[in-house]
């Protein structure tokens, strides 16, 4: 009930003095909304990055690549370089973990539409997940499609309804590609999934849905053999991991196969990095400048802690008769003490609630700025730049907390100050 009525009394009390409140507010309000604001564009950057590449394709593949200790002295030699046995061996020895992402662009191809239109596509041969984002239904090309070199292809939803329109299930169905050499070969459609909007934006507006180039992907063996290529050995590969099993591990297993592998070239050393760790490392980054600018922003919170100190001392003095009105109706010190730290609690909240709604409408503005200029200036990736404002719920929690920390802290010494007041000389002051 005393917690009630001290309430009540500090309301009473900030709308008797609403100009001195409010700018006493201020700098609560001012270092709040900064930090909240800088918090928020900081939340907002790493969700939009990770939407984006999400929107781009999977982030289950490890990149390993061999690496020379001195460029200077040593240069490539094709046969130490990653050769498809060692591949076909990683593959045997951990069954189920990995696939190897073989991909080599095979130029285009051509088909002859039903409809008498002729279709030209991007091949590639291999496995890609560029198309896996966006699965509907089949499987994609797997390594055991790429070691008995299958004519089987996994297409784009375009394709199909380019090829077969609307009613007809592709899965399946046989489709006849030209290459650009003149071998034509049939396919089996084994799956397709939705076209990645990055395709869709390499056409200009109002291009024909008939005329667009969409990606294929066939064995790679299969179009070694159908081109009359064979696989070279590369510096470079990008292997897919199954998500069942934990990543560090898989990582520290492919470490540990490929350095055994160049253990005897001295002159080589290998790396195997993963894209959502390098996702990570942009997003600790972001995180260490957040926090750093928002330390920066939260010292005008101290000024504002100096400011309301200031106030209630000011405030002390101008209800010194009232405090001693009330200590020899019998209050007691520890009453008249909570009574000022409430105050100084409620001038620190509003204020704190205020610089949260000024930093979250902040925010959401510069997104709101960002969006509108990256559909003005770069109107060719605004699809593919999967902008999200988001308000940072943990620095909305903190910033209440520390709005009524500030007001504990620095209203306590005028509070106290009140409270052991002498109310003989409290009545006395004129």
């Amino acid at each position: 009930m005393q917690f009630i009525e001290n309430v009540r009394l500090a309301f009473t009390s900030l709308l008797a003095n609403k100009m001195r409140a409010l700018l006493t507010m201020l700098g609560i309000i001012i270092g709040i909304s900064a930090v909240i604001m800088i918090m928020t564009i900081g939340t907002s950057i790493q969700k939009t990055l990770s939407n984006t590449f999400n929107s781009l394709g999977s982030f289950n593949v490890f990149d390993v690549g061999i690496w020379l200790t001195d460029y200077e002295n040593y240069s490539f030699v094709e046969d130490e370089m990653i050769s498809r046995e060692m591949l076909d061996e990683l593959i045997e020895t951990h069954p189920g973990k990995f696939e190897i992402q073989l991909t080599e662009q095979f130029g285009s191809a051509t088909t002859q539409n039903p409809n008498g239109d002729v279709l030209t596509l991007s091949v590639t041969g291999g496995m890609s997940q560029d198309l896996a984002t966006d699965h509907i239904r089949g499987r994609g090309v797997d390594y055991q499609d790429n070691a008995r070199g299958k004519n089987v292809v996994y297409v784009s939803d375009l394709f199909v309804k380019q090829y077969f329109g609307t009613d007809t299930d592709p899965m399946g169905q046989t489709v006849e590609l030209t290459f650009e050499n003149g071998v034509s070969a049939d396919f089996v459609i084994i799956g397709y999934s939705k076209l990645p909007k990055i395709y869709d934006r390499m056409y200009e507006p109002g291009t024909r849905e008939v005329d667009k180039q969409t990606p294929c992907y066939v064995p790679i063996d299969t179009m070694y053999r159908l081109m009359h290529t064979e696989y070279t050995p590369k510096d470079y590969v990008s292997i897919i991991y199954n998500t069942d099993y934990d990543e560090a591990e898989l990582k520290a297993e492919l470490e540990e196969f490929f350095n055994e592998k160049y253990a005897q070239y001295p002159q080589y050393y290998v790396t195997v990095r993963d894209e959502q760790s390098e996702l990570g490392m942009i997003n600790t980054v972001i995180n260490i400048v957040t926090i750093a600018i928002s330390i920066i922003a939260a010292i005008s919170l101290i000024v504002g802690g100096v400011g309301v100190m200031n106030i209630m001392l000011v405030s002390i003095t101008e209800r010194t008769k009232e405090i001693g009105i009330r200590k020899a109706l019998g209050a007691q010190n520890s009453a008249i003490r909570m009574q000022f730290v409430i105050e100084a609690i409620m001038i620190c909240l509003i204020g704190g609630i205020i610089g949260i709604l000024l930093g979250i409408t902040g925010g959401l503005l510069i997104g709101w700025v960002a969006k509108t200029l990256v559909t003005e200036f770069y109107s060719e990736y605004a699809e593919l730049i999967a902008i999200t404002i988001e308000p940072s719920i943990p620095a909305i929690l903190i910033a209440v907390f520390f709005s009524i920390l500030t007001g504990v802290f620095f209203g306590y010494y005028p509070a106290n100050k009140a409270a052991k007041m002498d109310p003989i000389d409290a009545l006395r002051y004129d």
